[in-house]
């Protein structure tokens, strides 16, 4: 039997149980945009920042390419500061699941100091602290998750938001939970037939994956990355098109261990620019000419939100099933529990 079918080895392997986390997103979903978000006074502004770090700030990447073409300034910061166009006509969102983020805390009391608007997403932690005694519009959401494992609740509430902002136009967004749940049942454990992240994790294992995309999926090539990092402790890279074709191109020659032993993920979307969708097939043209491995990935659904989160959805399970061919329980972080206890010192 192969070890991806294998429920009792894998619940072995699997000590914290992320393959629960796993089959219960959809219902992390649908629970995060039922949640009643707090009153905004101010509905207008000239930009809104995002802060946040890790699996919390994944979700300022995706709603920002969803919301592409808006007139309003929309930034994704990962920093201790905010950039200096922050200012009073600002919305600044601090997303930490922990609410303990040093990074984000620190964006909270610089976008304090510019007189920005202020709107908040955590678990608990001082980040909901400070928004009560500020008096700050928060959204608490359901703890106990890893922030890897909390997507949900870190941009359906945002989405939202920026829906009763007018930023982003509604859409049947019941679709997407739907979609969500029959992805879910496509990769789970359970199903040992067809199952697209069980046969990507085999062919992948003891190799190193490069992932490329398009602008537009590039936030979700991120994720592919900090996923393989986190969940399967497997070394990732990722670069988009056509930034890569300038550059990145050529390296795919030395040194030969590390090139023969990698496996190319080509994230599509229907939105690609028709040049982009040329660049990706040469590119895969060369790739296949050195003998590599290139595998092709579209994304599927009508709205940008379900086609990124069905490949969002893939990676979670494909990440998961990775760790437990590298014999590591994808949970575990004890490089990041080290340095965050490290600098806690101080």
């Amino acid at each position: 039997m192969n070890i991806l079918d294998d429920v009792q080895k894998i619940k072995d392997i699997d000590k914290s149980n992320m393959k629960s986390m796993l089959d219960g997103f959809d219902r992390q979903s649908l629970s995060a945009w039922n949640i009643k978000l707090p009153d905004m006074d101010k509905k207008e502004f000239d930009s809104i920042c995002l802060c946040g770090m890790g699996g919390s700030a994944v979700g300022g990447d995706i709603i920002k390419q969803v919301a592409e073409g808006t007139s309003t300034i929309i930034y994704v910061n990962r920093d201790y500061t905010l950039p200096r166009f922050v200012n009073e006509k600002s919305l600044v969102i601090p997303v930490s699941y922990s609410g303990d983020t040093e990074e984000t805390i620190s964006c909270y009391n610089d976008a304090k100091s510019k007189k920005a608007s202020i709107w908040s997403i955590s678990s608990g932690g001082m980040l909901e602290e400070l928004s009560r005694k500020d008096g700050v519009p928060h959204v608490k959401v359901e703890k106990g998750f890893p922030p890897r494992c909390a997507l949900g609740y870190l941009f359906f509430p945002v989405l939202k938001l920026f829906i009763e902002l007018g930023i982003i136009k509604k859409f049947e967004i019941d679709k997407t939970f739907l979609s969500i749940k029959k992805y879910i049942e496509e990769y789970r454990v359970e199903n040992e037939k067809g199952n697209k992240a069980k046969e990507f994790a085999d062919r992948l294992w003891n190799k190193n994956p490069v992932v490329y995309s398009g602008p537009f999926l590039f936030p979700v090539a991120i994720r592919w990355k900090t996923q393989f990092a986190e969940n399967s402790k497997n070394v990732a890279f990722i670069n988009v098109f056509s930034e890569l074709n300038h550059n990145e191109i050529m390296s795919w020659n030395f040194p030969e261990f590390l090139v023969h032993n990698t496996i190319f993920f080509f994230l599509h979307d229907e939105s690609d620019h028709p040049r982009i969708k040329q660049r990706m097939a040469l590119t895969e043209k060369i790739l296949k000419d050195k003998n590599l491995e290139v595998i092709n990935v579209s994304s599927c659904g009508e709205h940008p939100v379900e086609r990124i989160f069905s490949l969002l959805v893939l990676e979670d399970w494909l990440s998961f099933y990775l760790a437990i061919l590298n014999n590591m329980d994808p949970t575990e972080i004890k490089e990041i529990t080290y340095l965050k206890k490290e600098l806690a010192k101080t």
